[in-house]
């Protein structure tokens, strides 16, 4: 039973995370995030939760370095990557597959809230994406909110 999503679908088992092109119905309890066209994967909902809590920069860090894809360890997304495919297409193609987990009874958000990423200012700040306006700030890494997404990367 998989049933198709524009956006390849993020499952997680313990530390360790696959993608499939489309919603696994057998595995719709191990269903953790969507992939973005960078290759980035997002989480399904913002703010603390399953993910991490709370979700300051250190503590996004550390999960994501714990995360495996293809015995890979995860890191933070840079700002350019994010940027380089953010936009109107992107956009569409999550809202279509976010349809498809509602119709399913699963919860996710749309193509909204603030992504950590690996570039640093100084020791107390770093890089945040915004998926609402594709721009990128400098924010403090001890900031948590509820618009704050996990994101990972792989290599």
């Amino acid at each position: 039973g998989l049933i198709p999503t524009e956006l390849p679908l993020v499952y997680r088992r313990g530390n360790e995370l696959t993608v499939e092109n489309g919603l696994n119905l057998s595995r719709k309890n191990e269903l953790w995030g969507i992939q973005l066209l960078s290759g980035v994967m997002v989480a399904l909902q913002r703010g603390p939760g399953n993910n991490i809590s709370p979700a300051t920069w250190e503590e996004v860090k550390k999960f994501a370095e714990k995360m495996r894809f293809k015995g890979k360890p995860g890191f933070l997304p840079s700002q350019d990557v994010l940027n380089k495919h953010w936009g109107k297409a992107e956009r569409e193609k999550f809202t279509i597959t976010i349809a498809v987990l509602k119709e399913n009874n699963i919860n996710a958000d749309g193509y909204r809230g603030c992504i950590w990423c690996s570039e640093v200012s100084s020791p107390l700040t770093a890089c945040c994406f915004s998926l609402n306006s594709g721009g990128s700030g400098w924010d403090g890494k001890n900031g948590t909110g509820i618009y704050d997404r996990v994101a990972l990367a792989f290599s």
